[in-house]
């Protein structure tokens, strides 16, 4: 007799023996299971403790500022301000006699940074749309001002304490 067979409508019909065949195999696809289970959790445990070693940012303001390009209307002169406040880190840009505010500012574990400034128009003046990214390191930071129609420009700064 066949370990599997079918009957005459042609459902499979399984026989004593091939019954056993199918209990060890489940059985083995269980345990396989298991161990790739458990050999997945331990990389599961060190996010937790890769996450804790984060830069806590000390509650403050950095004011990073630059000239502009001599004989250039657009690439004028520029500042960034950067707050932090209870692990909240906020900013603004102030180019072309505008101050624009900094738009998903997100702080990276490792200290770095980005963000953009959105076009604006304020006081008869347009402030074109920029990107900021840099990187902390203790009370300093150093940070790259990118603006259309003009170089990057870099600047570094110190943490001033915020009273109160």
């Amino acid at each position: 007799m066949c370990p599997v067979c079918t009957n005459r409508s042609g459902s499979l019909i399984m026989n004593r023996g091939s019954r056993g065949v199918f209990r060890r195999s489940l059985q083995l696809l269980l345990i396989a299971g298991g161990v790739a289970a458990t050999a997945v959790s331990p990389v599961r445990a060190v996010e937790p403790v890769a996450t804790a070693q984060a830069m806590q940012l000390a509650d403050g303001t950095w004011t990073v500022q630059g000239p502009g390009f001599r004989g250039s209307r657009r690439c004028g002169d520029w500042l960034v301000r950067l707050t932090n406040a209870r692990g909240h880190l906020s900013g603004e840009v102030s180019h072309a006699r505008a101050n624009v505010p900094i738009r998903n500012l997100v702080l990276m574990p490792d200290g770095s940074f980005s963000g953009t400034a959105p076009a604006s128009f304020a006081r008869s003046r347009h402030a074109h749309a920029s990107t900021i990214s840099g990187q902390f390191s203790g009370d300093s930071v150093s940070l790259t001002f990118d603006s259309e129609h003009c170089p990057p420009r870099h600047g570094t700064a110190t943490r001033r304490a915020t009273s109160g």
